[in-house]
């Protein structure tokens, strides 16, 4: 058994022990199976689904409750059902509660099947709905009990995977540079994307949950954006890197060597060392580097010009995640 398993297991035992526990002890609710349907209903083994399930079914079974309070006065049994139903589903969908449309149809059948439904008045669908609305409640407060609390040691984890990741290129970078190794492969875009998608995904599910202030707080939102313009501005300089690179001499380890320099400011701005420790390097240094190598200036140029983004989204992304790790 997987710990996911369990632990869905066990939110699902718990709200019905406590759903339960609750009809036993207060004799006002005078059918259990109202709020243990409810809790079952809402009750949903993605965490993220608990919250928007819970909204959206209550709701349906409030409505559900109306409709079908004021069919059986026209109708009843099956035809009664049938007749809530098509005045049921235009509303939940015209009020976007398309998912409560299951609990809005077990209680029009609960309510319109059992027998002398004609001695149905406002205070019985009263109880009813409320007695729902406790199992509802109930499976809301097990979720919160059981909400992950790793997501975000998940996103900071992804996010210190891509930073490595960079890291250890551009280290690879500087002892190509060093004439230590052969100039290495480019990082795959898809080895980028995997991360970022995650990063995403566990974004959108955090942000639908109780901790959606603590997100906001560490600015994860902002991160991630930042994240995949450093991203798309990576792949692009390192294709142009590997075109520069295929000129000799390109790389030699000068003291005024762009290329060189552009890598050390790179590096720097990884690991967060500060704007105050970054080497400039301006045009001049790429023209005289074009003419020493006879490389196409242009090319050259290009390079410089996609290192500014690059350099710029980095240094944001520093100062976004600092003190927030």
């Amino acid at each position: 058994m997987t710990s996911q398993l369990l632990r869905n297991s066990l939110k699902l035992t718990t709200t019905i022990f406590l759903t339960a526990a609750i009809a036993v002890h207060y004799q006002r609710i005078q059918f259990v199976y109202y709020p243990l349907t409810a809790a079952l209903i809402v009750v949903d083994d993605n965490d993220d689904q608990t919250w928007q399930a819970a909204g959206s079914r209550v709701f349906g079974t409030v409505v559900g409750g109306l409709v079908t309070f004021l069919v059986h006065t026209i109708a009843g049994g099956w035809a009664g059902v049938l007749l809530s139903l098509l005045i049921m589903i235009p509303v939940l969908r015209l009020c976007g509660w398309s998912s409560g449309l299951g609990t809005g149809i077990t209680i029009s059948v609960m309510f319109l099947m059992i027998p002398g439904y004609s001695a149905l008045n406002w205070d019985y669908v009263f109880n009813r709905t409320l007695d729902t609305a406790v199992g509802c409640a109930v499976a809301l407060v097990v979720g919160l009990l059981f909400w992950p609390r790793n997501r975000r040691d998940e996103l900071r984890s992804l996010e210190a995977g891509l930073r490595t990741q960079l890291v250890q290129q551009l280290a690879a970078y500087r002892a190509w540079v060093g004439g230590e190794q052969p100039l290495p492969e480019p990082i795959q875009p898809g080895a980028l994307g995997q991360s970022l998608e995650r990063m995403q995904g566990l974004i959108n599910l955090e942000q639908t949950g109780p901790a959606a202030h603590r997100l906001e707080k560490g600015r994860w939102p902002q991160r991630l954006m930042l994240w995949r313009q450093v991203g798309q501005h990576w792949v692009q300089w390192e294709r142009l890197l590997l075109a520069v690179a295929s000129q000799p001499a390109i790389a030699a380890p000068t003291p005024g060597n762009p290329v060189v320099r552009s890598l050390h400011n790179l590096d720097l701005l990884l690991e967060n060392a500060g704007r105050s420790r970054l080497e400039p390097v301006a045009i001049g240094d790429w023209q005289s580097l074009a003419q020493g190598t006879n490389t196409p200036l242009l090319l050259l140029l290009a390079l410089a010009e996609e290192q500014r983004p690059l350099e710029a989204n980095l240094r944001t992304l520093a100062l976004s995640s600092r003190g927030q790790r």
